[in-house]
């Protein structure tokens, strides 16, 4: 009776751990979900090319890349929370502010602002969650669930900001930039309310420390704790990323205005396009999440990747709107639903104590490299006549680095199963 009453209790807390994860990630991505829509249709109500707008991108992107080892050092010593929190509240304070300004340079500044708090934010969210899971089947599922309740929240912002910015929608707002004023101090107000709950679910997990799975020796097969393996494991990791982060920075930033630049769809339609996308990742992430432990994780971040540039393809080269919203949709949902697979397999290959500060490193090695891809694209695509054309020629080709960018996190995932197994038979020997 008091052990079935006791595994009873354990159920109920593990899913009340998920169940805050998911309502943290939900608040999270349902302010980036604005932001898809918001951000480029802003830009051009503004006046500026989508030159400029791959040239802010990219500047909060170096300037999240550039705190995010500041960030990782705090999210380790002083917790995953108060790096959430500080990093909503930066971002937050300027989402608020952007839609008031009109010089180029202001929003410039302004956007690199809310990188800088991205960078906070970034590595503490994942690896809170990697801090108290246990590594394998349970932390994958976790990374599943999460995303996908996170997904499917991000939708309502998709529409929403589709609607509440086309003007065929609320006309009783007859003043345009109100529009955006009113979707930015949402987007602000999500990143704020991100860091809060970040903060409160970092203190109810040590409020209930019997579930925390972090100390490498309760692992069934750990890792030697040694700083020196952390950081080759990174840097494969790292490697992988690089070429990624390139890769989706020349294409990623660029395709609803692509799509809105070749077909000139009304903002509710970018905003549907959006959130058809987001429906489609949640149910492929979920199955991913479920499965991919079973199948093997590497096996299927690979075959998802391998269909990204040849779905890419299709839609640059697809006839009409509709057509282009079914090759985008499915190209979304294969490059991202691979994300809980791989999330779940960076974090077991790290011990919990540099865990913040290794994940940094990873993030840098993708970040600087995707802003560069960016600012690439902003700078030479109107030698190729534009962004239509240039993305007709490029996207395709810039995804083909997907598939190749998980050799080296094979390779970093082979050379620990080679440490673990000498480090099992080191202590078997001395037992």
């Amino acid at each position: 009776m008091f052990d079935d009453e006791t595994d009873e209790d354990l159920v109920d807390t593990r899913t009340s751990k998920v169940s805050r994860f998911a309502l943290l990630s939900a608040i999270s991505r349902l302010g980036r979900s604005f932001r898809g829509v918001a951000l480029p249709l802003f830009i051009v109500f503004i006046g500026f090319d989508e030159a400029f707008y791959g040239i802010m991108v990219a500047a909060a992107g170096y300037a999240q890349a550039a705190f995010l080892f500041p960030a990782g050092h705090l999210s380790d010593k002083k917790g995953r929370g108060v790096s959430i929190f500080v990093g909503g509240f930066i971002s937050g304070t300027a989402l608020f502010l952007l839609p008031f300004f009109n010089e180029m340079h202001m929003i410039l500044i302004l956007y690199a602002i809310t990188g800088l708090g991205s960078g906070f934010m970034r590595t503490s969210v994942s690896t809170l969650l990697a801090d108290y899971t246990e590594r394998g089947e349970e932390r994958t599922k976790s990374y599943g669930y999460t995303t996908t309740i996170a997904i499917l929240t991000g939708v309502a912002g998709s529409f929403a900001a589709g609607y509440i910015i086309d003007p065929q929608f609320f006309q009783w707002i007859d003043f345009d930039l109100l529009r955006y004023i009113i979707v930015f101090g949402v987007m602000g107000s999500l990143r704020i309310a991100t860091g809060i709950t970040g903060l409160l679910t970092e203190r109810w997990l040590k409020e209930h420390e019997e579930i925390e799975i972090s100390d490498p020796a309760e692992l069934e097969n750990p890792l030697p704790d040694s700083p020196e393996n952390d950081a080759k494991t990174a840097t494969l990791f790292g490697i992988g990323r690089i070429m990624m982060g390139f890769s989706s920075g020349l294409v990623v930033p660029y395709l609803i205005l692509w799509i809105d630049t070749a077909f000139t769809p009304a903002p509710v339609a970018i905003g549907g396009i959006r959130a058809v996308s987001s429906l489609t990742l949640a149910t492929g992430t979920l199955a991913v999440g479920i499965t991919s432990e079973k199948v093997g994780k590497i096996k299927m971040i690979t075959l998802l990747y391998i269909l990204a540039p040849i779905l890419m393809f299709g839609m640059v080269n697809s006839p009409i709107l509709l057509m282009c919203a079914a090759f985008y949709v499915s190209r979304m949902a294969v490059a991202n639903m691979a994300r809980p697979a791989r999330s779940s397999l960076l974090m077991e290959q790290l011990s919990a104590q540099r865990r913040g500060k290794s994940v940094a490193v990873t993030s840098i090695m993708w970040s600087v490299p995707r802003q560069t891809g960016t600012l690439l694209g902003a700078l030479v695509m109107g030698l190729f006549g534009g962004i239509v054309t240039f993305g007709r020629l490029f996207f395709p080709i810039a995804l083909v680095l997907y598939p190749i960018s998980v050799i080296p996190a094979y390779i970093a995932v082979r050379r620990n199963e080679r440490l673990r197994r000498t480090h099992q038979i080191e202590s078997e020997d001395v037992t």
